[in-house]
């Protein structure tokens, strides 16, 4: 585990229940594979104050 300033706790889980990070976008765990996902969904990860898909990686809102 290479050291990261994101302070999401994704990033210190051996087995991380999503493939990328909520809030940096980086990939916390490579065994689960990328899903394809609809903007349904996008638009819930939005309303969970997420800034990037935790199934696919996507930006989903823009740093102030």
């Amino acid at each position: 585990m290479t050291p990261n300033p994101c302070l999401n706790f994704n990033h210190r889980r051996s087995g991380a229940p999503v493939r990328f990070c909520p809030q940096c976008g980086e990939v916390v765990n490579e065994r689960i594979s990328k899903r394809l996902c609809s903007e349904e969904s996008h638009d819930k990860s939005r309303r969970h104050q997420n800034f990037f898909c935790v199934d696919c990686g996507e930006v989903l809102r823009q740093r102030r």
